[in-house]
């Protein structure tokens, strides 16, 4: 069978996927030795510095217009550092830092892969198909706010009150391994679907035999699930309040039921933050400086004693993204690869 023209120049996916992702902090600039490309070394010389990565990356679905599902907190993401001061996620600033990187990858990955660029229109139609979509994904939810609080509580904490920054690192990618970890060997998720909870795998266990060198060897391999997924679309009558968001929803919408593989993103954040881990064992690279997140208002330090919970929610998650500046994004795309001596 002869595959079209348009399906040899897009990223094969799968409808019943829901492709969630999620963005976390990462510690290091980008080693740009693994951008061997020249386009992808220009556009990766661009994003260097911004730490917020998305994971999985899902450039398939941004270069093909279809939609994906950003996992979000259930609630504002604070920590108290000391006393006097609250560090809390702002959440659109952090968005459109992580939403600049996905945009640049997935020009890297297509022009690498498909030898196409993005394309605006297939990027903007992949935002609006996103930016409305809410996955029931309440542990995920908890675990994103959880990995956000670990950097708060380490590296912001020691940069303020001007502590040890390396040892709050090694200390932020520790509680994030071991959260990964112990979700991993529990081998447990929650699943809500239509109000009915139950406890499912993440993955199965399967024992195999292999023929190495005339020897039979027994090995286990671990298969990744696929987890069912309750998806709201919130198009046509925008977020409900944060205070009666699961209430109203339950009573209100119907749901789409889709598919993930929440394995995966486990799996690759820790394999994240075991490289990071050894990279800061051996000390090869320089820390990205954590006060980048807050001259660009990522991260905001409030007056404890002025700040009550009413405050704080002007930091929800939940809302319809519609701040994100796509264009700026793609603008800057279109710039990095203009030739200087064109400009």
């Amino acid at each position: 069978m002869v595959k079209s023209s348009e399906s040899l120049h897009k990223f094969k996916t799968y409808k019943s996927d829901a492709a969630p992702f999620f963005f976390y902090i990462d510690i290091f600039p980008l080693d740009l030795e693994n951008f061997t490309a020249p386009l992808s070394s220009v556009l990766a010389k661009h994003v260097k510095n911004n730490p917020i990565m998305p994971l999985p990356m899902r450039v398939d679905r941004v270069f093909n217009g279809e939609s994906s599902i950003i996992i979000r907190p259930n609630s504002p993401v604070s920590f108290p550092l000391n006393e006097s001061i609250i560090a809390v996620i702002n959440p659109i600033p952090f968005l459109q830092s992580g939403i600049e990187n996905l945009l640049y990858f997935a020009e890297m990955r297509s022009k690498e892969r498909l030898f196409r660029s993005l394309k605006p229109e297939k990027v903007s139609n992949w935002m609006e198909n996103t930016r409305f979509l809410y996955g029931n994904l309440h542990q995920l939810e908890e675990d994103f706010s959880a990995f956000l609080k670990a950097y708060l509580y380490t590296i912001i904490k020691a940069t303020v009150n001007e502590k040890d920054i390396a040892g709050a690192a090694i200390e932020y990618c520790d509680i994030i391994n071991n959260i990964c970890k112990k979700k991993m060997l529990r081998n447990k998720i929650l699943v809500e679907i239509n109000s009915n909870q139950e406890s499912v795998n993440l993955y199965r266990e399967k024992k195999a035999k292999y023929r190495e060198k005339l020897k039979v060897v027994k090995k286990t391999e671990y298969h990744p699930e696929l987890i069912d997924i309750e998806v709201y679309n919130f198009y046509e009558t925008n977020f409900p309040k944060q205070e009666d968001f699961k209430n109203f929803i339950s009573k209100n919408y119907d749901i789409i039921v889709m598919k993930y593989i929440p394995l995966l993103l486990y799996d690759d954040l820790q394999e994240c933050m075991l490289q990071n881990m050894r990279l800061l064992e051996t000390n090869e690279l320089e820390l990205l400086n954590p006060s980048i997140l807050l001259e660009n208002n990522v991260i905001l330090l409030l007056d404890s004693e002025k700040t009550e919970s009413i405050k704080l929610n002007k930091y929800d998650w939940l809302t319809d993204l519609g701040e994100i500046d796509i264009d700026v994004i793609l603008n800057s795309i279109n710039q990095s690869l203009i030739p200087k001596n064109k400009m």
